[in-house]
């Protein structure tokens, strides 16, 4: 069965638990999320995920937060039968705000903070007018922790859906500055989407009917943009178990270099990445 957000819980997000390894030197659980990171760039994920160097809170990060508290905090009401209007929405949205800048200071240029906190609220404002805010079907789950050993992986794979809907159709929010290319986007998250795909089907028993990208894009007026897919073919979980068992014999076997590309630019670790010359720092 899949084990939604408790209903008698505060709604907060959850924490997924960094990557270790046991005893035997496999991976106590991997995510999705950790092998796109370990692919982008290996080193960067071993300053993070075995150092745990700090890493500053960009305002970007910070919106996307809230922004999500506030989704969450819709979907959970409607799940559990309760008041989900809009202040109940911005009031779950201004809290996560406030207490996420109390966790994670922001460094906000002159008049930056009071413009973004405004444009989280026109976001979910634009949402909660939007077709997919007015779904006839309730969730399944809400913020969805699923964890499953397959017989591909050497060790555990764990994820966290945002919204499970009618279908058994994983959800996946994101905010973006500008309109997206939302086929590039679906390619970019097609190892995520997969994820939580084999994930449910593990968990239910019962094929996935489809996946969704909703995009809340950050222009002057924003915009909602659901990006429906198809379910994972089996081509698709094949492409994904070959990546995943790649990363996870990388990260295993300690293999952690840069490499340099446009994510560089802003990249937290740059002076980290300078002194590197090979092997652990």
């Amino acid at each position: 069965m899949i084990q939604p957000l408790n209903p008698k819980s505060n709604g907060q997000c959850q924490v997924v638990a960094l990557p270790v390894k046991s005893s035997d030197g496999t991976l106590t659980h991997i995510s999705a999320s950790s092998l796109k990171l370990y692919l982008g760039c290996s080193l960067k994920y071993y300053f993070k995920k075995n150092l745990k160097l700090e890493e500053a809170t960009s305002p970007a990060f910070q919106l996307g937060k809230a922004v999500h508290a506030g989704l969450q905090a819709f979907h959970v009401c409607r799940w559990r039968g309760e008041s989900h209007d809009e202040q109940t929405v911005l009031e779950a949205y201004s809290r996560a705000f406030l207490e996420q800048e109390q966790s994670d200071p922001v460094n906000y240029k002159t008049g930056e903070r009071d413009k973004l906190l405004e444009k989280g609220e026109t976001m979910l404002k634009a949402y909660l007018d939007s077709d997919h805010a007015k779904m006839p079907d309730i969730p399944l789950g809400v913020e969805v922790k699923l964890e499953e050993e397959f017989a591909e992986l050497p060790s555990p794979l764990l994820g966290y859906v945002d919204l499970v809907r009618t279908g058994r159709v994983p959800v996946d929010f994101k905010t973006c500055a500008a309109t997206p290319n939302v086929e590039l986007e679906a390619f970019q998250h097609e190892l995520q989407l997969t994820a939580y795909q084999l994930l449910i089907e593990a968990a239910t028993g019962e094929a996935v009917e489809g996946r969704e990208l909703v995009f809340l894009v950050k222009t002057k007026t924003p915009k909602v943009i659901v990006h429906r897919l198809p379910p994972a073919t089996e081509a698709d979980k094949a492409r994904f178990w070959s990546i995943a068992q790649a990363a996870i014999d990388g990260i295993s076997r300690e293999r952690f270099h840069p490499q340099p590309g446009m994510a560089c630019s802003w990249c937290a670790f740059r002076q980290e990445c300078a002194a590197w010359t090979g092997g652990k720092l």
